[in-house]
């Protein structure tokens, strides 16, 4: 016992920490991503799984900003990084300085998520995309400097209508790639002068992992955010990535690319001359489809003095016709008012039997009127007496009495006479006073 060695527990963990340091510096582990934690400084933490162990795992901010797809739960992914442990506590952990998805499947699936993502926010809808102008004078390449891409697009555009090219020299494969091609959108969309009309963006055929950096999110988010129209010109015709659904064209190829973004100069040539032609005809044709037409109106033309001869004929009978109707008219007149002609005889007769009638209307009115007042006076008198036999001064004649208490309210029962109170009898010609007596009903 007392050969084995005594540590403390610090002295133990540091050995711990040199001896996994030592042997496990810099490794690259295979595993599922779990518990996944995004912190507000930027740092990313989760645990590396498989079937039988669990292993955490740490990427700081600096390393993590390099990360070009979307990492979360259930990814599979190889992790390169150093191995330590934490001396405060008895566990270990990988530092990640880099990080990779493992295997084509785990790819495949990110990326499928990544454009269903960006397509349910709207950045490959149709209402998006720019038109090309259809004769661009400046034209922006961003591509490789060397291979035979770019001498394609040149030699495509060149034969077909030469244009002022600028070339943004950019990787296109790689990590730095979609860096490199957001940089080249950036610089030509920031120009003031010599700015492109139209962006390609091309490069030629390659295995999936070298078109990876243009399913680049930032890349898709940096070309629909461009106000210049880009055509997009990635692989081979079968070869499709993001950029080619964001972009406001797709070419299959390059040199489709080329001759999308140029129009044939053979074919405006062409063009140019069937229209030199038909303006050299046209004045014929226009005037022989004039003389065409005065021919056929020459038939509707009519000779002034025979049109002027038929106005007079049609005047001449019109006043004819309106003699006639106005004599008509007058005869007319003239009958209906002899017919109402009347005798002075029968007027005056009328007018006599009018006042006659007038006259016994008048008396019969006059004795009525007179009947009506007769009435009105009786029915007066009648009231006037009704009023006096009721007035209380008539009564009061006829021996009767009035009694009030002192407030004035008339007693018309001996149960409203209050002991001691004063009583006001009022008779015919003048009031007296009396007090009632204890005795409810009693005066004195």
């Amino acid at each position: 016992m007392h050969n084995i060695p005594e540590f403390t527990v610090s002295q133990f963990s540091r050995s711990v920490k040199t001896l996994l340091e030592d042997n496990f510096g810099y490794v690259k582990i295979t595993g599922e991503i779990s518990g996944f934690k995004r912190a507000t400084s930027g740092h990313i933490y989760f645990n590396l799984k498989d079937e039988n162990a669990l292993l955490s795992a740490v990427c700081f901010r600096a390393q993590a900003s390099e990360i070009s797809f979307e990492i979360g739960d259930g990814l599979q992914v190889c992790a390169f990084g150093r191995i330590t442990t934490f001396e405060g506590r008895s566990n270990y952990q990988i530092i990640i300085e880099n990080i990779e998805v493992a295997g084509i499947g785990a790819i495949l699936e990110m990326l499928e998520k990544r454009r269903k993502k960006l397509l349910e926010e709207g950045l490959f809808d149709e209402i998006h995309k720019k038109p090309l102008p259809f004769f661009p004078k400046i034209i922006g390449i961003i591509t490789s400097p060397t291979g035979a891409v770019i001498e394609d697009i040149k030699h495509r555009i060149f034969n077909r209508c030469p244009s002022h090219l600028i070339i943004y020299p950019s990787l296109m494969q790689g990590d730095k790639a979609a860096r490199d091609v957001i940089s080249g959108i950036k610089y030509f969309s920031k120009l003031k002068t010599n700015r492109p009309d139209i962006i390609i963006i091309a490069r030629g055929g390659g295995s999936f992992e070298d078109l990876l950096p243009f399913y680049d999110e930032n890349l898709v988010r940096e070309v629909f955010a461009c106000d210049i129209p880009i055509i997009s010109a990635i692989g081979h015709e079968t070869d499709v990535s993001l950029l080619d659904y964001v972009a406001d064209l797709r070419a299959p190829t390059p040199s489709a690319a080329a001759e999308l973004a140029v129009p044939l100069i053979a074919d405006l040539k062409n063009t140019l001359n069937y229209f030199h032609e038909k303006l050299q005809f046209l004045p014929q044709n226009f005037c022989a489809r004039a003389e065409n037409e005065l021919q056929k109106l020459q038939k509707y033309l009519v000779n002034p003095r025979f049109l002027i001869e038929r106005i007079f004929d049609n005047f001449f009978q019109l006043q004819k016709k309106l003699d006639i109707l106005f004599n008509n008219i007058f005869a007319e007149k003239n009958y209906k008012l002899n017919a109402l002609q009347i005798s002075p005889n029968l007027i005056k007769h009328k007018i006599e039997n009018d006042q006659k009638e007038l006259e016994r209307l008048t008396k019969s009115l006059t004795k009525i009127s007179q009947n009506i007042i007769k009435q009105r006076f009786e029915n007066l008198e009648n009231l006037e007496k009704l009023l006096r036999a009721n007035n209380h001064q008539e009564i009061l004649k006829r021996g009767f009495a009035l009694l009030k208490n002192k407030r004035g309210q008339i007693l018309s029962s001996t149960l409203a006479i209050k002991s001691e109170e004063e009583i006001l009898v009022e008779v015919s010609d003048g009031a007296v006073s009396l007090y009632s007596s204890s005795r409810q009903g009693s005066l004195l």
